[in-house]
C-alpha cells in the first residue's frame, strides 16, 4: 500500500466519524437553538419597552402633580407626551406577545391598568384644573383611590416586566443547557479524534519518520565522506524509495561535476597563479565581527574565477564602522587588477580616518590611467551618533529599512570613478537600533526575468521589508533569503559580477 493510500485511508475513518457525529449534534442543536434564539429576540425588545413603560407611567404621574401644584401648562404637556408613550409602548407589547397566551394577558392586564388610574385620577384632576377648582384638584389627587389605581399600575407593569424576563431568561437557560450537553459531546469527540491522531501518528512514525531517518542518514553520510562516495540507499514506501533513488541519482552527478571541477581548478592554479592570488586578495570571506553591529557578505563571480567586484568593512579611528561595496566596469583579471590597486587605496585612507569625500578623490586618482572605471560607495555608521553617512560615486543606491520597516535610498552623490575626477558630497541620516542597511552591485539588479525586464532597487526594499524582523536582524539569513528571492525570478542569473553586504544596528 503507498503513502497516499495509507494517508487516504486514517484520513476518511477519521473523518467519517466527525461527520456522523457532527450531524447528529448539529441537528439537535439546530432545532434547540432555533427556538430559543426566536424566544429572546423576541423577547429582549419586549423586556426593554416594559421597563420603559414603568419610567413613563412614573413620568406621567410626576408631570401630573407639578401640573397641579405649580400649575404649570408645560407640565401638562409632559403628562400627555409620557402617557402617549406608555399607551404606545404598551400597544408594541400587545402585538409582541400575540404568541405567549399568559404574556398577554399580563400585557392586557397592565393597560387595564393604566386606564384606571387615568379615569380615577388624571382626568377628574385635568377637568378640575381646567375649571379652575385647583382645591379640589389636590384632594382628587391625593385620594385613596388615585393612590390604589397607581400602585396597581405599578404593580401591573412590574408584573408584566418580571414575567418577560423570566420567560426570556427560561429560552437563555435552555440553549444553555444544550450547550453544556455540546460541550460534553465535543469532549467525547475530542477523545475520539485524540484516538485517530494517536493511531495516525504510530503510522506516521512507522510509514514515514523511520523511513525519512534512515534517508537522511544515508545523505549525511553521503555529504560528509571524503568525495561523496557513501551511496544513498532507497528505502521505505514507494514514495519516499522514489525520492531515494533521486538523491543517490544526484549524489552521482555532484560526484562527476565535483571531478571535473577540480580538475578545472587544478589546471587553472598550474596554468594562472596571478588571477588566484588576486582573486585571494579580494576574496572576504569572513565578516568583521564589529561591537553595536551585525554584518554579512557575499560575491559570486560570473566568470566562476575572478570578480571585479568586493566588499570591505573597517573600523575607522573614531570606532565608527565603514562599509565599502565597489564595481570595477567588466570582469575577469584586467578588471580584478584595477579592483586589488583601489580596494587598497580606500582601506588605507579608511583606516588613518580620512573623509569620505576625499576617499573617493584618492579612489578615483588611483584608477586614472586604467581603462576601466569603477562605481562604488562608501557607508559609515556610527553607533554613539545614531547615523548613518554615505557617499555613493555613481553605484546603485543603497537601501536602508528602519525597524518600522520604512525603506529610503543612498542615492548617488557624486560620478564614478575615472581619470576624470570629480567632487563627491557627504550626506547623513539617522540610523537606529534594529535598523537595515544593504548595498549591492549591478548584478543583482540588472538580472532580467522571463519577459525581460530587469529587477529595480525599489523591488529590493519591497523584498527586505516582506521579512520578518528576526529575519531582517540576521544579515546573513537576509542575504540567503534575498538571492533565493532574486535566483527564482532571474532568467540570466550569473550574467554579471554581483556582491552584497548587509549591516544591522544591534539594539
Amino acid at each position: 500500500m503507498t503513502l497516499r493510500s495509507r494517508t487516504l485511508l486514517a484520513s476518511g475513518i477519521a473523518l467519517g466519524a466527525v461527520v456522523l457525529m457532527g450531524l447528529v449534534v448539529l441537528g439537535q442543536y439546530a432545532a434547540t437553538a432555533a427556538t430559543s434564539i426566536g424566544i429572546q429576540d423576541t423577547l429582549s425588545p419586549a423586556v426593554d419597552s416594559s421597563a420603559e413603560v414603568g419610567l413613563e407611567q412614573a413620568s406621567a404621574s410626576g408631570s401630573l402633580a407639578d401640573y397641579v401644584m405649580l400649575r404649570r401648562d408645560a407640565s401638562l404637556d409632559d403628562y400627555r407626551q409620557a402617557l402617549g408613550r406608555a399607551t404606545t409602548l404598551l400597544a408594541d407589547l400587545r402585538t409582541a406577545t400575540a404568541d405567549f397566551p399568559e404574556l398577554s394577558e399580563l400585557v392586557a392586564d397592565a393597560t387595564a391598568a393604566q386606564r384606571a388610574w387615568v379615569k380615577a385620577d388624571a382626568e377628574p384632576v385635568i377637568d378640575l384644573m381646567a375649571d379652575g377648582k385647583r382645591v379640589r384638584a389636590m384632594r382628587v389627587t391625593n385620594s385613596d383611590e388615585a393612590w390604589t389605581t397607581y400602585d396597581a399600575m405599578v404593580e401591573a407593569s412590574n408584573s408584566l416586566h418580571d414575567s418577560l424576563n423570566a420567560t426570556r431568561t427560561e429560552a437563555s437557560d435552555v440553549l444553555t443547557g444544550f450547550t453544556r450537553t455540546l460541550g460534553i459531546t465535543l469532549l467525547a469527540v475530542g477523545v475520539l479524534v485524540t484516538l485517530g491522531l494517536l493511531l495516525f501518528f504510530f503510522g506516521l512514525q512507522m510509514w514515514i519518520l523511520t523511513p525519512l531517518l534512515a534517508l537522511r542518514d544515508d545523505i549525511t553520510s553521503a555529504v560528509r565522506s571524503p568525495g561523496h562516495t557513501s551511496p544513498i540507499r532507497p528505502s521505505g514506501p514507494p514514495e519516499i524509495s522514489a525520492v531515494g533513488k533521486d538523491a543517490e541519482t544526484l549524489r552521482r552527478n555532484l560526484v562527476s561535476e565535483i571531478e571535473e571541477a577540480e580538475d578545472a581548478r587544478q589546471g587553472l592554479m598550474q596554468d594562472a597563479p596571478v588571477v588566484s592570488a588576486m582573486q585571494s586578495e579580494l576574496a572576504m570571506d569572513d565578516a568583521p565581527a564589529i561591537p553595536g553591529f551585525e554584518l554579512a557578505g557575499f560575491t559570486h563571480s560570473a566568470e566562476g574565477v575572478v570578480a571585479g567586484d568586493w566588499w570591505d568593512a573597517i573600523v575607522r579611528p573614531d570606532g565608527s564602522l565603514a562599509l565599502v561595496v565597489a564595481d570595477v566596469s567588466g570582469h575577469g583579471p584586467a578588471a580584478a587588477i584595477t579592483a586589488v590597486r583601489v580596494r587598497a587605496v580606500m582601506r588605507t585612507a579608511l583606516r588613518v580616518g580620512e573623509e569620505l569625500d576625499r576617499v573617493m578623490a584618492l579612489a578615483a586618482e588611483a584608477c586614472a590611467d586604467d581603462d576601466h572605471f569603477v562605481t562604488a560607495i562608501i557607508l559609515r555608521l556610527d553607533r554613539s551618533l545614531g547615523t548613518i553617512t554615505w557617499c555613493n560615486a555613481g553605484h546603485h543606491p543603497a537601501i536602508t529599512v528602519t525597524k518600522d520597516k520604512d525603506a529610503s535610498l543612498c542615492e548617488p552623490t557624486g560620478p564614478l570613478l575615472s581619470a576624470l575626477g570629480g567632487e563627491w558630497e557627504v550626506r547623513t541620516r539617522f540610523f537606529a537600533a534594529g535598523d537595515v542597511v544593504l548595498a549591492f552591485t549591478d548584478g543583482l539588479v540588472e538580472s532580467r526575468n522571463a519577459e525581460g525586464e530587469e529587477l529595480e532597487a525599489a523591488a529590493v526594499g519591497q523584498f527586505i521589508r516582506a521579512m520578518d524582523g528576526p529575519v531582517r536582524e540576521n544579515p546573513g539569513e537576509m542575504i540567503t533569503r534575498l538571492l533565493a528571492q532574486v535566483r527564482h525570478r532571474a532568467a540570466d542569473w550569473r550574467r554579471d559580477d554581483i556582491t552584497v553586504i548587509a549591516a544591522v544596528r544591534d539594539a
